[in-house]
C-alpha cells in the first residue's frame, strides 16, 4: 500500500457499499474482511516462463484455466493464481506435451525494476561527470545522487572501515544502500493499473534473507582474506579463556555469529511490512465501520503514516547498510 493508495481507496470506500457481497445484503464477518486486505500484501505470480514440449520457449500465464481454457475465478471473481511451481508445471506439461517451467513473482519484478533504474541512473550520472571533464555536472537530481552516495562512503564506509580498507568494499555497500531504498520506494507506489508486478519486495522475508546472506558471506569472506582461514575462526573466540571455558563459548559464538545476518533479515522485513499492516487495518476498519465519522481520521492517519513509510525507506536502507558495514569491520579488525 502506500500514500497514493490510501487516499483513492478510503475516499471511495466511505462512498460506496462496503462490498459486492454487502451491496446484496449480504453481510461478510470482520475476519474475512481483515483476511482479503491483507492478502494484498503477500507475494503471488504475474507470469511464468515455460522451455520444452511443443511450446519451445516463451512467456506464459500464471492464472490458473479449467479444462475449457477459461480463467479460474474466486469468490471476488478475481483470476486465481498457481499456488506452486509444482501445480504450475504439471498443469502446462499437460497442455504442452512436456517440458518445464519456473513462476516469475512481483517481488522478483520489483527486484528488477530497481536494479535496472539503478543502472540507468547512476550510468546516466556517470556518463555526465566524464562529459563534463574537469567541472563539476550541474543539476538538482545530480547533486542529491552526489550527495547520498558521498554520504555512504565518508560517513558510514570510510568512517567505520578506513579508507584503505573500505575502498575495495565501496562497490558492494553503495549497491546494497541504494538497491534496498529502490525497492523500497517502489513498495509505496500504487498499482493502479492492476498489472501485480508492483508490491514492496522488502516486505518479505526470502528478499530481505538473501540480502543478509550476502552480508554474511562477505563478512567471512573478508575475514579469512585478511587474517587466514584458520585466524579467522579463532577471532570468533574471546583471548585468554581457559581450555576448559571452550565447549561453553563456542556454541555461543557459533550462535552469535548466525544471529547478526538473522537480525539484519527481520529487522529490515519487520519495519517494512509493520506500515503497510497498520494502512491495511485502518482500511478494514473503514470497512468494517462503513462512516465518514470513522473514515475521515482513518484517512489522515493513512497519510501520516504514507509520509512516515517514505521516511522508514530510508532509514531502514541506512540501518541495513551501516549494521553490515559495521559487522565487516568486526571482522576485519577483531581487537577493536
Amino acid at each position: 500500500m502506500s500514500l497514493l493508495a490510501a487516499v483513492m481507496s478510503l475516499s471511495l470506500l466511505v462512498a460506496a457499499p462496503l462490498s459486492e457481497d454487502d451491496a446484496h445484503g449480504e453481510e461478510i464477518s470482520a475476519g474475512q474482511m481483515f483476511t482479503t486486505l491483507f492478502k494484498h500484501i503477500e507475494p503471488h505470480a504475474v507470469f511464468g516462463v515455460w522451455w520444452g514440449g511443443n511450446k519451445g520457449f516463451g512467456f506464459v500465464s500464471a492464472k490458473q484455466t479449467d479444462a475449457m481454457g477459461q480463467p479460474v475465478l474466486d469468490s471476488h471473481d478475481h483470476p486465481v493464481a498457481f499456488h506452486s511451481r509444482a501445480e504450475f508445471v504439471e498443469h502446462y506439461q499437460v497442455e504442452f506435451g512436456g517440458g518445464n517451467g519456473i513462476l516469475v513473482y512481483n517481488i522478483n519484478t520489483v527486484q528488477w525494476i530497481a536494479g535496472a533504474l539503478l543502472i540507468l541512473i547512476f550510468g546516466w550520472a556517470g556518463m555526465k561527470a566524464r562529459g563534463r571533464g574537469h567541472g563539476a555536472p550541474k543539476g538538482n537530481v545530480y547533486h542529491v545522487l552526489e550527495s547520498m552516495l558521498l554520504f555512504v562512503r565518508d560517513d558510514m564506509v570510510y568512517q567505520t572501515l578506513g579508507k584503505e580498507a573500505g575502498r575495495p568494499l565501496l562497490p558492494l555497500f553503495l549497491t546494497q544502500f541504494f538497491f534496498i531504498l529502490g525497492m523500497n520506494i517502489f513498495g509505496l507506489i500504487p498499482d493502479v493499473a492492476g498489472s501485480g508486478l508492483i508490491s514492496t519486495a522488502t516486505a518479505n522475508l526470502a528478499v530481505t534473507g538473501a540480502m543478509a546472506l550476502t552480508t554474511l558471506l562477505c563478512i567471512h569472506f573478508m575475514g579469512i582474506k585478511q587474517h587466514g582461514f584458520v585466524k579467522h575462526w579463532v577471532n570468533f573466540l574471546p583471548h585468554g579463556l581457559p581450555w576448559f571455558v571452550l565447549p561453553i563459548i563456542i556454541p555461543v559464538e557459533i550462535v552469535g555469529m548466525l544471529v547478526k545476518p538473522v537480525a539484519l533479515m527481520v529487522r529490515l522485513f519487520a519495519n517494512l511490512l509493520a506500515g503497510h499492516l497498520v494502512i491495511l487495518s485502518f482500511f478494514g476498519l473503514s470497512f468494517l465501520f462503513a462512516s465518514w465519522l470513522v473514515a475521515t481520521p482513518l484517512l489522515l492517519l493513512a497519510i501520516g503514516i504514507g509520509c512516515l513509510e517514505l521516511f522508514v525507506s530510508f532509514v531502514q536502507a541506512y540501518v541495513f547498510t551501516y549494521l553490515s558495514i559495521i559487522f565487516v569491520g568486526a571482522s576485519l579488525h577483531p581487537d577493536h
